[in-house]
């Protein structure tokens, strides 16, 4: 396997700073079949691309509403 491929996952802590989330939250999401995931050793991993169509799923395009 490349790093290129390698490049397209990443681990919980990757997603908890990316997504500015907590860990109970990402847990919450896997268990709900919200986010697929694939785990190795009790090590979750998650495709970038899974968690940008999650992001793009619940999109509204209105302004304002979150705090920055």
């Amino acid at each position: 396997m490349n790093d290129d491929k390698l490049s397209n996952w990443m681990d919980s802590q990757d997603v908890f700073r990316e997504l500015r989330i907590s860990p109970r939250t990402l847990q919450r999401w896997r268990i709900n079949g919200l986010i697929p995931y694939s785990r190795i050793n009790g090590i979750c991993f998650y495709k970038k691309s899974d968690l940008v169509a999650l992001l793009d799923k619940h999109y509204n395009g209105v302004k304002g509403g979150c705090d920055e």
